[in-house]
């Protein structure tokens, strides 16, 4: 079985999340059998399922498998009934909530007891979550939380009761998962592990292989791997310096670009490891239904971004971007796809620039691919994309695209002056007024000296590298050799 892990998805998901369903839809069209694997407590989850189209028979949770009445007609079929979520709290006489009880989507209860302590160094006092408890029937799984300086909570003291008729005791949540992964071998065959997230699920995989258990490895490289160079070292990113560390474990690396996958063997060589055998890109996203290219006409220049509204998006910088453009003489809007904590920072920025007739919030969108064709150009600020499935959902509507020059996603699927123009950025904090000029600029150069059109056309033929035919045909062949 091919395994896509993971530790959550929800209402508004990352890069990460998409790039899963995109690989989920390659897999079906191949006929090639997998499942997600989610290892947070997700009460959720199978509402969130159906917001993405996930079938049970697709997805293992954690807490659902060990929770199940039946734990193998469960991994191998899903739920056959959920519930809606519902919630209920008590609270004591000084106002204090000290219960919170949740029907999950899935079968099970969960209960969550809140303690309530005097902070000697806030002075005042604290009420956080403290016991938790996760019922469905006779089965049951119970911790409490330990503070820690490194996170701000840590369960510990796992107790899973009535698991195939046994009572188990966990010291913490990785050795949980440790558990877990060992049931996957013993009820699924020939077991590859397509790592997305989630160092612990990791740790547990690379531990397991080890111990001599027949599985198979392959981590995905979502973002930007290395961090800097130290004395002549490379500093990784921690989320792959596991990775790194244990290579030889690894069956395969796969970035999303070429340009990764070539950067990641060159630095890696360097230290005296070849690893070019074990190191390729196959793209996160790719095209379903090319669209023509565009033509305009002048008048309006309508410019579209999407995203989760995270501050490492850099929404604010399109927003002065669309006043600095405005205001040298292009009549230009912005609609701005997603959800996140800056939402009211991006409102606010709207009201003080005086922008509310040509900046709009569209909200989160479940067909953003059919919402491009409503525009004429696609705009990014991020800093750094491993990716960019958002690129991709631009040159499927011929979008021409103004970018900063990130790695790996925009240098790779933005070619400068063919089918968009790249921004020189620097990360300092004090060149961001400066970024945004060159910003501004490349989205101006879009619709400047008759370029649109000839953009338009290169972003179709861009697209055309991207259909998801010859992707899927790339997921299938790194099947057939692991086979």
């Amino acid at each position: 079985m091919n395994f896509f892990v993971n530790k959550a998805i929800g209402y508004s998901n990352s890069g990460v999340e998409h790039a899963q369903f995109y690989r989920a839809q390659c897999f079906r069209e191949k006929k090639i059998p997998f499942k997600f694997i989610f290892t947070d407590l997700l009460p959720q989850l199978h509402k969130h399922m159906g917001l993405w189209s996930l079938p049970e028979r697709e997805v293992i949770g954690l807490y659902d498998f060990f929770l199940s009445d039946n734990p193998d007609e469960y991994a191998h079929s899903g739920l056959k009934q959920t519930n809606d979520y519902t919630t209920d709290s008590l609270w004591d006489l000084t106002n204090t909530q000290r219960l919170i009880r949740h029907q999950t989507t899935g079968e099970y209860t969960e209960t969550i007891l809140r303690s309530k302590k005097y902070s000697e160094t806030k002075k005042v006092y604290l009420v956080s979550d403290d016991r938790i408890l996760l019922k469905n029937g006779l089965h049951e799984i119970m911790w409490h939380y330990r503070t820690s300086d490194a996170r701000d909570k840590v369960a510990t003291n796992i107790h899973v009761n009535n698991f195939r008729g046994k009572n188990y005791v966990f010291p913490t949540k990785e050795a949980l998962i440790d558990f877990f992964f060992i049931e996957m071998q013993n009820i699924f065959q020939q077991n590859v592990y397509f790592l997305d997230r989630g160092t612990e699920s990791e740790e547990s995989l690379v531990k397991l292989k080890q111990l001599g258990l027949s599985l198979k490895i392959i981590d995905i490289v979502h973002a930007e791997h290395l961090v800097t160079y130290q004395n002549g070292h490379p500093l990784w990113n921690n989320y792959y310096q596991y990775m790194f560390n244990h290579l030889d474990t690894i069956d395969f690396v796969v970035t999303s670009t070429k340009l990764q996958a070539e950067a990641i063997i060159k630095q890696l060589s360097q230290l005296g490891r070849v690893v070019a055998d074990k190191v390729l890109a196959i793209p996160v996203g790719g095209v379903n239904n090319l669209q023509q290219p565009k033509h305009w006409q002048g008048g309006q220049a309508n410019f579209v971004t999407a995203s989760r509204l995270h501050s490492e998006k850099n929404i604010l910088q399109i927003i002065q971007a669309i006043k600095q453009i405005c205001e040298d003489g292009l009549d230009a809007t912005l609609a701005i796809y997603g959800s996140g904590n800056e939402e009211s920072r991006i409102r606010e920025l709207i009201d003080t620039l005086a922008l509310q007739d040509r900046v709009q919030l569209k909200g989160l969108s479940q067909n953003v691919v059919h919402e491009f064709q409503k525009y004429d150009a696609f705009v990014s600020a991020s800093y750094s994309e491993g990716f960019g499935l958002t690129y991709i959902e631009a040159i499927e509507n011929s979008l021409p695209i103004a970018t900063y020059a990130n790695l790996y996603g925009a240098k790779e699927l933005v070619i400068d002056g063919f089918n968009g123009y790249l921004a020189s950025f620097d990360g300092n904090l004090l060149q961001e007024s400066q970024n945004v000029i060159h910003l501004a600029n490349a989205m101006k150069q879009i619709f400047t000296d008759k370029h649109y059109d000839y953009l338009s056309k290169g972003a179709y033929q861009q697209a055309q590298k991207y259909q998801s035919a010859y992707i899927a045909d790339q997921w299938a062949k790194l099947i057939e050799v692991l086979e």
